[in-house]
């Protein structure tokens, strides 16, 4: 072997490991913002979790002091929504995370429904929230 083959060779070996690196980087690359992905998602996924639990937890309660006071007027589906909202926003978010998620209520399609939309790091989740399904609100009161 001559010294240009020599030479030939180690480009050739030099140019394939450099090739190799250079894939294995943007593999780790792209597994580390997936991973990031995920995580986003699952804490997304866990509060639309949490707000169906409140929405849940508030019926209860209502229901509780109807039946501690029956005499007491129904409260309006307005009202009771408003209540959920700030029980919404008030739910930990930050989660030590530098971006924490936010929560936005665009306009729901229909009365007795909650359009809520949580968003993170460039991921959102969205889910339409009955509010007669979870006992909020009777189907024929003014939602």
């Amino acid at each position: 072997m001559n010294l240009a083959e020599g030479v030939g060779a180690s480009m050739v070996l030099l140019l394939g490991c450099s090739s190799a690196a250079q894939l294995w980087s943007q593999g780790l690359r792209s597994s580390l913002e997936l991973a990031r992905r995920e995580s986003h998602l699952d804490r997304l996924e866990s509060l639309l979790v949490a707000s169906e639990g409140t929405a849940r937890q508030l019926a209860k309660e209502e229901e509780n002091r109807k039946l501690a006071n029956p005499n007491q007027p129904a409260p309006n589906c307005q009202a009771v929504t408003a209540q959920l909202v700030s029980q919404l926003q008030a739910l930990p978010t930050a989660k030590a995370s530098k971006r924490p998620a936010t929560l936005s209520l665009p306009q729901p399609p229909g009365p007795g429904l909650l359009h809520l939309r949580w968003e993170s790091g460039g991921v959102q989740r969205e889910r339409l929230l009955s509010l007669s399904a979870v006992g909020l609100c009777r189907e024929g009161s003014n939602a």
